[in-house]
């Protein structure tokens, strides 16, 4: 998805939480619409590469204990997203001529080699395109496509209508205005193209369809083809200033809809074990896209835990990281069971074994003495820890009590149990705080922060991706989750 189109998304959704200061009594009173039912859905034209719609009621959102700074500063970033469009409101306000209905959508141009843009908006009754321009001469607005030309100013906008129900189409080519009337009066003979799709997501108030998933972890095109009937609806939300997105991919033809994902994000109870990198894997897939999540330990853990021809290649992995704290789990295969004192890393290590009823803990530790301009000095390796327990073995380079035993356990085993018996292909990546930053998907951030450096600062605080593959499904399920942190 450009960038660009993405960037004015996402801060016309933080404009639409945040950009009213004042409840509005009577507003409250009024039962919200699903998404489904919205009126502007007419005005979508189909083919369209990417569709954003929004029935957001800003005056239900709004949190008292937000300060005016916040609001002034989503003031100029309003300000800043229409002057791009080419949108002149002079001394109206938004929320005076805004009626909580948008759409935003792109369609690919060939000849310009670039995609073209429809916004589409509901104003109030009593409002006209004279009130979004603000041109120096009248306008005949009503039923007519107007042209519109600034003088030594760029409008990504180039053509305004208004129709006689009160909403605004705009457009950077002046045929998909026509095609938004033509389709709007032929739309109850026809079916909106993400009907089905949006059943599932009735509750929500503003969505991104897409066929292009955000760059993801598990982005590869050995096992994600691209598939025309496969659409990416992402959900944006606020909480506590923080941007929720979530991605699903969506297939009718093969029944994967908002329900399959029920089971799949299934948050286990951490209580307060909360590790900043949570990654279950399979043996198979785990460097594919993992590397740089984890430390060389466990790369050369990894690397060695492969050459066993014995291994099974699906066997499940838990890493959890916190700080400088890092663990392996893993089921223990009685048969041909992998002896840690083979690892090159532990090679020279001494092994020392007690066992606490059923469990058998083991510490490799290693001191040496070494020379160095004629002073002797002691070295003093990392130590690592081994604990089985329960059909796992654990590898850390810290000690674990009982209680954190448990809850480890109880972790993978909750895990393994959301993998489906027939999953050929199951992981999930949580990635929290400072570690968010190794992914490359988050680069996008820096563009857009740099555009609104002096307002706010869009920050990585958590992602959360989920992959899954059965036989005999062609392409896996996928579900995607960004918390942005707004400063």
């Amino acid at each position: 998805m450009k960038l660009r189109v993405v960037g004015i998304i996402i801060l016309l959704s933080l404009f639409l939480f945040f950009g009213f200061k004042k409840v509005s009594a009577n507003k409250n009173k009024e039962q919200s619409i699903n998404i489904e039912q919205v009126n502007i859905l007419k005005y979508i034209p189909e083919n369209n590469k990417l569709l954003f719609i929004s029935n957001l009621d800003s005056f239900n959102i709004v949190n008292n204990n937000v300060k005016d700074k916040i609001q002034d500063n989503f003031g100029l970033i309003q300000e800043s997203i229409l002057d791009y469009l080419g949108i002149d409101l002079g001394n109206n306000k938004i929320e005076d001529i805004y009626n909580n209905e948008l759409i935003i959508s792109t369609f690919e141009n060939n000849k310009k080699h670039k995609d073209d843009i429809l916004i589409v908006f509901k104003i109030k009754p009593e409002k006209t395109i004279e009130d979004l321009l603000n041109l120096p001469n009248n306008i005949d607005q009503i039923d007519e496509i107007i042209e519109i030309n600034r003088e030594n100013k760029i409008n990504f906008l180039n053509f305004i209508y208004r129709s006689e129900d009160n909403y605004i189409i705009a457009s950077s080519d002046k045929t998909l205005i026509k095609n938004s009337i033509i389709h709007s009066n032929n739309f109850k003979e026809k079916k909106f193209q993400y009907e089905e799709e949006l059943l599932g997501l009735k509750n929500e108030k503003n969505i991104l369809f897409t066929n292009k998933f955000w760059e993801s972890i598990f982005f590869d095109k050995e096992i994600f083809t691209e598939n025309k009937e496969d659409i990416i609806a992402t959900t944006f939300d606020l909480k506590n200033n923080h941007l929720i997105l979530k991605s699903y991919l969506l297939n009718n033809k093969k029944n994967i809809d908002i329900l399959t994902y029920d089971q799949l994000t299934n948050q286990e109870n951490t209580n307060e074990d909360n590790p900043e990198i949570s990654i279950f894997s399979n043996i198979k897939n785990f460097d594919k896209y993992l590397k740089p999540l984890i430390n060389d330990f466990e790369l050369n853990f990894f690397e060695e835990f492969n050459q066993n021809e014995n291994q099974n290649e699906n066997q499940n992995i838990l890493i959890l990281n916190s700080n400088k704290d890092w663990l392996i789990t893993f089921e223990k295969n009685n048969e041909d069971q992998f002896d840690l004192s083979a690892l090159k890393k532990l090679k020279d290590f001494n092994k020392y074994t007690l066992k606490q009823n059923e469990d058998i803990y083991s510490i490799y530790s290693k001191d040496i003495l070494e020379e160095k301009d004629d002073v002797i000095k002691q070295l003093t390796y990392e130590n690592i820890y081994s604990i089985e327990s329960g059909g796992l073995q654990i590898i850390s380079n810290h000690l674990i009590d009982g209680k954190k035993l448990e809850k480890i356990s109880k972790k993978f085993f909750n895990l393994k149990r959301n993998k489906d018996k027939s999953a050929f292909l199951y992981s999930k990546v949580n990635i929290k705080n400072d570690n968010s930053n190794k992914i490359e998907y988050f680069t996008n951030l820096q563009d857009l922060n740099f555009l609104i450096r002096n307002i706010l600062k869009i920050s990585n605080e958590e992602s959360l991706e989920i992959i899954s593959q059965s036989i005999p499904e062609k392409n896996p399920i996928l579900y995607k989750e960004i918390i942005l942190k707004i400063l």
